[in-house]
């Protein structure tokens, strides 16, 4: 015994496919058949039972053997009763597309030739003013005041160099221009208050927090402002 091929087969062989239990069904064949019983009752094919019933009862009504209707008609009938009611399935947690859609691709990253440019004049003249300005306040790092100006102009040097450097840049861009212009700033403030005996690298997180501010704001990940500032 074999499966009915669909739900237009008689309840008897249903049942007993069903009872016999001789092979699995996939989920795409048993939407298929619910499809089907859903058509020949007028129902949905997510229709709960109650409805399921009064539809069956309704045409049972006018197929039934005993009303003069068709025997055929009558088992096709409860074979869909059955198929809705027995085999409920999700479609949507099997259906496979055969071709997955197609992903938009990734906008290529701008080559760091097409990125980097010469900055103006007065461009350069306030990077290096800034630049000046952190490595003389790291030789009065020792004092709060001068530990915050040692911090903030050398996040100020990384950002004015990230602006003046660069043209049509991306995150990528600015991020790392900034990382390795800040870092080599703090190298240098490093040196300088090692020379004069300012202990400036044990300050050194809190040179890094306007500057990790500074990267926050420029990287999407961080959840702040979404801006591809240079």
């Amino acid at each position: 015994m074999t499966m009915c091929p669909d739900a237009a087969c008689s309840f008897t062989q249903y049942r007993a496919a069903m009872a016999g239990n001789e092979r699995w069904i996939s989920a795409g064949e048993v939407f298929a058949r619910r499809v089907e019983a859903a058509r020949l009752l007028g129902v949905a094919v997510d229709a709960d039972p109650g409805a399921v019933r009064r539809a069956f009862r309704i045409w049972a009504a006018v197929a039934h053997p005993d009303q003069g209707g068709s025997p055929e008609a009558f088992d096709r009938l409860c074979a869909a009763r059955a198929t809705l009611l027995q085999l409920p399935v999700e479609p949507l947690t099997y259906d496979v597309p055969s071709r997955m859609p197609d992903r938009p691709s990734p906008r290529p990253r701008t080559p760091w030739s097409q990125v980097l440019r010469a900055p103006s004049r007065l461009a350069g003249l306030a990077c290096g003013t800034l630049a000046l300005v952190a490595l003389a306040a790291a030789v009065v790092a020792d004092r709060p005041w001068g530990l915050a100006i040692a911090a903030l102009t050398a996040t100020g040097a990384c950002v004015a160099v990230s602006r003046s450097f660069l043209t049509g840049p991306d995150h990528g861009h600015v991020i790392v221009t900034r990382s390795v212009a800040w870092a080599l700033v703090v190298a240098l403030q490093l040196v300088l208050a090692t020379l004069v005996g300012v202990p400036l690298i044990e300050a050194l997180p809190m040179l890094a927090v306007p500057f990790v501010a500074a990267i926050a704001m420029v990287n999407p990940g961080a959840g702040l402002r979404l801006v591809n500032v240079r």
